[in-house]
């Protein structure tokens, strides 16, 4: 995020749309109405911008707003109390030692709820990322209190001071929870107290629905395991949504004007016309909710990062370097930062990261990958990079550092709410135990060697010939959608050119070789193969169901290939590439193929058997 001049999108529409129909803009977040309020409006909205009806709806939307700051306030002044030894609100009076109470908040907008704070008495920080949010006169005399505005980004905002209280107004949405939590973890006094009044998705329904919002159960479950004691969390939802009502009602009534008052087109008022009618929709529905948290930060949470604390966060605000260590003492071999890159940059990475002083003790890795989910396009978590120190284990522990990773990585990157639908990976049987244990997962298939018994192993099928060339992405482009045509009932990773280039042409430290089988003259399937052991492990084939069986025989025919080769394929996939019951030789991997069961997402008995998986989709070959 950067700091600008003007004020984001939506906000922008919102604040036209207020200052049209009522001529001030004193806040830019929900406020709450009551049935009586709705029931006292009479007559439609008109779209002309000097109706009576829009102006008094305008006024009543600001006064419910009012009403929320007013809200927000005495639970500010409850915690404050609570911090001063039960004070009075009358009586309280800002101390003047270096640890008066101090309030920060995040996302101040037009800085009404900041000078409401300091005429109370607060020291107040308010900082917006936005220079047209911050108010024309931004040192206005207060009461008793202070306060200053700052334009800021939050997760560049530092402060030595600390605050006691940190609120978020509507503004939590525009951070991971994991980044926000951890920022408010450097700026929270020990047992300071956070305000988060926000819209949240939720965990109801049992169908894919992506949300860009954070889910409520995860983020009160995310704030306890970051040490934060819950105080209370309301609910606001049905007030909220009276508001959302009589909003589109005004928003409706200014469809023609809001274009020239915004510079935006008329198709994207439009859009966000229907965006926010799909809002309040969601609400009613039980998919979305609002709500105030109060919750209080451990005691040790101090106003600067203190030396030795394990801290979880997103494991990409750390540099490759940082994860070097654990990655060598987990898995004995050299770390290679270009591979972490190939892996987790350019938008790919879903992880997590418990960190101590920079350096990474713990790491839940995830990578992003398209796949077609029963001929459905959507996307899934690839688990890798599962490792802890050493002497930080404590895998069997719901306070153990593998179980605070995992759950936080799932919880926000996984699920029917979130934008990756599934996670799978490919862990051994120890490690699959452990988590099952824990909750994490439940096993739906697992990986199984595929080879030619020496019977079969001394020609090609009838007209097949197999030759190494180089990766043809036009071809890749053929096959790829012959392929998946043969899936409609399974889960499948894309396999289209730009994947298999980056997955086989761009990988650091590995070769690959590409095959290509014909019949008779026709291109039928493509394939990747490596080394492996005195012959070949197949990575990869790409070819129409049809010819899948001929094209397993002939990329694995050692007179051909130039030594023995092997498939890797999940069991419940096998009954694609047999001629018949006994012309491969099947063994067991010891690889366990897992679900994620920690966030709420497709049943077990849906996925078993179902995925498409092979050597090719694991990271470290």
């Amino acid at each position: 995020m950067t700091t600008d001049d003007t004020l984001i999108f939506p906000l922008n529409v919102y604040s036209a749309l207020m200052q049209l129909y009522a001529g001030r803009v004193p806040f830019l977040s929900y406020g709450g109405l009551s049935q009586s309020d709705i029931q006292a409006l009479s007559g439609p909205v008109s779209d002309k911008p000097a109706s009576g009806n829009a102006a008094r709806l305008a006024s009543m939307l600001i006064e419910s707003q009012w009403r929320r700051a007013d809200q927000l306030l005495g639970s500010i002044l409850s915690a404050a109390e609570a911090r001063q030894h039960n004070k009075p609100h009358d009586a309280y009076v800002v101390k003047t030692d270096p640890y008066a109470l101090r309030v920060l908040e995040v996302g101040c907008g037009s800085g009404e709820l900041a000078r409401l704070l300091a005429g109370r008495g607060f020291d107040v920080c308010a900082i917006d990322i936005s220079a047209a949010a911050i108010p024309a006169d931004p040192f206005p005399e207060v009461s008793s209190g202070s306060l200053q505005f700052i334009v800021c980004d939050f997760e560049k905002f530092e402060d030595q001071r600390g605050f006691d209280l940190l609120i978020c107004n509507n503004s939590a949405r525009y951070f991971m929870p994991l980044t926000l939590f951890y920022k408010a973890q450097s700026l929270l006094r020990p047992g300071g107290q956070m305000l988060i009044c926000e819209e949240f998705a939720s965990n109801r329904g049992a169908e894919p629905q992506p949300d860009t919002l954070p889910v409520l159960n995860h983020v009160l479950a995310l704030a306890q395991r970051l040490g934060f004691d819950q105080s209370f969390v309301d609910d606001l939802t049905e007030e909220t949504v009276r508001f959302q009502q009589a909003f589109i009602q005004l928003f409706g009534g200014a469809l023609s004007e809001l274009p020239a008052l915004t510079g935006l087109t008329g198709t994207e008022i439009d859009n966000l016309y229907q965006a926010l009618q799909a809002d309040k929709l969601a609400a009613e529905q039980g998919r979305r909710c609002h709500a105030l948290l109060s919750l209080t930060a451990a005691a040790e949470h101090g106003e600067s990062r203190r030396p030795d604390t394990v801290y979880l966060r997103s494991a990409a605000d750390l540099e490759p370097v940082a994860f070097k260590q654990v990655f060598e003492r987990s898995f004995d071999v050299d770390f290679f930062p270009e591979l972490w890159a190939w892996k987790y940059h350019g938008g790919r990475g879903a992880s997590v990261v418990a960190e101590r002083d920079g350096i990474a003790i713990a790491h839940y890795g995830g990578v992003v990958r398209d796949i077609h989910y029963f001929s459905r396009p959507c996307r899934a978590v690839q688990i890798c990079d599962v490792m802890v120190m050493p002497d930080e284990r404590s895998f069997f522990s719901r306070n153990g550092l593998f179980f605070k990773t995992a759950a936080s990585m799932l919880e926000q990157y996984v699920g029917y709410r979130a934008d990756n639908l599934l996670g799978f990976g490919f862990p051994n049987i120890k490690a699959m135990h452990v988590a099952e244990r824990l909750g994490l997962y439940e096993k739906t298939d697992e990986l199984m060697q595929i080879a030619l018994p020496p019977a079969n192993a001394n020609a090609l099928p009838a007209g097949w010939a197999l030759e190494v060339a180089g990766f043809d992405p036009l071809a890749a482009n053929q096959l790829w959608p012959a392929m998946l045509q043969g899936f409609p009932d399974a889960i499948i990773g894309v396999r289209d050119a730009e994947y298999l280039h980056y997955r086989y042409l761009q990988r650091p430290g590995q070769a690959y070789e590409c095959l290509r089988l014909v019949c008779h003259g026709e291109l039928k399937a493509m394939a990747f193969r490596r080394p492996h052991y005195d012959g070949y492990l197949v990575m990869d084939i790409i070819a129409a169901t049809q010819d899948l069986p001929a094209a397993i025989q002939s990329v694995l025919q050692p007179a051909v290939t130039g030594g023995p080769s092997v498939f890797w394929l999940t069991a419940g996939q096998l009954s694609r590439v047999r001629y018949n019951t006994d012309n491969l030789l099947i063994t067991d991997t010891g690889i366990q193929i897992p679900c994620n069961r920690w966030s709420r997402g497709p049943a077990t008995s849906i996925l078993a058997g179902k995925w498409w998986l092979t050597a090719g989709d694991m990271d470290f070959l």
